[in-house]
């Protein structure tokens, strides 16, 4: 009976995934939890999935990646590298060329959080549309960390299942080679095709006057009116409907945080934020308040209109601007959002945000090391590297790097060590602190990793997935080993692309591993495979946290992912099935 539930726990769970309406990390802690109350998982296996060591090499993978951004000038860097390409092919093929190359090593999401800002103004510079630069950022992360076993979270994730299930683990030699052809193949397709297959679309800031014009209304407060001398709240203005006041432009200075206390002054500048009509409604409504008589958006050296986006697992999603006190956390007023290239109707203050929203605010001066101090919303501008200077700290933190690195590539060092190692050497030399490993924690992400694994053996261990495989049996039980290899492959890139990776393969390695056992598969390139077809999140932009990253900055649509991704998917299909399939033997 207990197998039985578990199946049909599991299916919920695919079912609940797909809806897209609870957060991921409650739906995998939840389920796994039920597994325990049913006794599908033992509270041993259930503790022990959350201390897993491909589980906290992601996280030390992440925090060693946060080392270097925060310690190294590598903006700058990608300036020197970029500043030769004088063309938007030139630049595409140098920029997927290092972007892979990075994302191989390193965590791909820090990645494409660099690289969005600079790549988005790289093309408002040499005036290439940001959507034909931003999908090829977001690709090149997912196919480059395919070059290594740590490359991506997917990887580890299933080496965490097969290391808790005793089969043999994936290293670094498995994944090299096919790891590299696709990633050749996906720069040389990107670069030939990224402007036959990629739309044209106006960039944000340059469009920003008509979302302005909406959204924003500036208006003077005259020197003859009753509300001088009052504060914010006592004049009212405080809780309106459909707009609130976002920010005061006074005597040459911006006052970007507008607290109830504040005293209006003659000729204030107020910026109302929100529904225009109900902007109408304030003018008649308050005695004094006037449209201004120069109607353009000027705010002199005080403040900049600044794009941002709100990434995957941010603790912004499923919030309101007002939960959140966002002004008072970022020290900037939302002017407007856009959500799925439109612009979100309502009261700003009142609509929850989600993942690839894109936010246009009004920055103050401390925004930009607020928002530097998380990584709950990204902006889209390139602030130039400051504060990053050469040290002896970060000579001997590389040099400690390579070589804890080195020895672990010659087998005199568990991997794992090496990287405890490196990032004692940073806490040492004072590039980490406990303050930085707090920040680079998300406990959205430990829930959603120790949940699938724990889901993933229960599903195996209870038989669950032995009963979803008979039926299965019956049919491809004469088939050749290739034939049923790629159809696991398709399965798990159709589930890859409306649920997340780490979903995928712990919905797709049950399966797998009772295939393997029941058919007597070579087990090696079954797995690279699986590994592979939960990477290939190319077709929708739900499918991988970068896509949905780029989604907003890039003004994409659903079927622009699909128009790129689907020709795509099948030349990165193909050059990884037939690489892994060769050098197997089995062609």
């Amino acid at each position: 009976m207990i197998k039985e539930i578990t199946l049909i726990l599991t299916v919920l769970l695919v079912v609940m995934l797909l809806i897209d309406k609870v957060k991921v990390s409650l739906l995998f802690t939840t389920t796994a939890v039920l597994f325990v109350i049913i006794g599908a998982v033992s509270i041993d296996d259930f503790l022990t999935s959350f201390s897993n060591k491909s589980v906290i090499t992601i996280f030390l993978l992440i925090y060693l990646t946060a080392v270097v951004h925060k310690n190294f000038p590598l903006l700058s860097l990608m300036d020197k590298i970029f500043s030769k390409a004088k063309s938007p092919r030139a630049f595409i093929f140098q920029m997927t060329t290092a972007v892979s190359g990075f994302s191989s090593v390193m965590n791909n999401t820090p990645i494409v959080t660099l690289f969005i800002p600079y790549v988005y103004q790289w093309g408002k510079k040499h005036n290439v549309a940001p959507s034909k630069l931003l999908i090829p950022l977001s690709y090149a992360a997912i196919f480059g960390g395919m070059i290594t076993v740590i490359g991506t979270s997917t990887n580890l994730v299933l080496n965490s299942f097969l290391r808790s299930n005793n089969e043999e683990l994936l290293g670094f030699s498995d994944f090299l080679i096919p790891g590299l052809v696709v990633s050749v193949a996906g720069v040389l397709f990107l670069t030939l095709f990224f402007n036959r297959l990629l739309p044209k679309r106006g960039d944000g800031i340059e469009e920003s006057q008509g979302v302005l014009r909406e959204y924003l209304a500036e208006t003077r407060l005259e020197q003859e009116s009753n509300l001088v001398g009052k504060t914010i709240a006592e004049a009212g203005l405080r809780n309106l409907d459909g707009v609130y006041l976002a920010q005061i432009y006074r005597n040459g200075r911006l006052l970007s945080t507008v607290s109830p206390d504040l005293e209006l002054v003659g000729n204030d500048r107020l910026y109302f934020a929100g529904d225009t009509l109900k902007v109408v409604e304030v003018l008649k409504s308050f005695s004094g308040i006037v449209w201004a008589k120069n109607e353009k958006f000027a705010l002199g050296d005080n403040a900049e209109l600044v794009e941002t986006v709100v990434p995957a697992n941010s603790y912004l999603q499923g919030k309101s601007l007002k939960e959140v006190a966002f002004r008072e956390r970022f020290d900037a007023a939302v002017i407007a959002i856009h959500r799925n290239g439109e612009k979100a109707q309502g009261k700003l203050g009142e609509i929850s945000l989600t993942a690839g929203d894109l936010l246009l605010v009004m920055a103050g001066p401390n925004f930009k090391n607020k928002i530097s101090q998380g990584k709950d919303l990204y902006a889209l501008q390139w602030f130039e590297d400051q504060g990053v200077k050469k040290s002896k700290a970060q000579f001997f933190f590389l040099v400690s790097l390579f070589a804890f690195i080195g020895l672990s590539a010659f087998g005199y060092l568990d991997f794992f060590v090496a990287l405890v190692l490196s990032l004692l050497s940073a806490a040492v030399l004072g590039m980490f602190d406990n303050v930085e490993a707090k920040k680079q924690t998300s406990i959205d992400l430990l829930l959603i990793l120790g949940g699938a694994i724990a889901i993933g053996k229960g599903f195996i261990d209870t038989g669950a997935a032995q009963l979803l495989i008979n039926p299965l049996l019956s049919v491809i039980s004469d088939w050749n080993q290739i034939s049923i290899i790629v159809v696991l492959y398709l399965i798990t890139v159709i589930f890859t692309s409306f649920v997340t990776n780490v979903a995928a393969v712990s919905i797709i390695f049950p399966l797998a591993f009772e295939l393997i056992h029941d058919l007597g598969l070579n087990p090696t390139p079954t797995y690279l495979a699986l590994a592979f077809g939960a990477s290939a999140a190319f077709l929708t932009p739900v499918s991988y946290q970068t896509n949905l990253m780029v989604y907003g900055p890039g003004k994409y649509i659903f079927k622009d992912f699909v128009k790129i991704g689907l020709p795509f998917t099948v030349i990165y299909s193909l050059c990884a099935l037939i690489t892994i399939f060769a050098l197997h033997k089995l062609v």
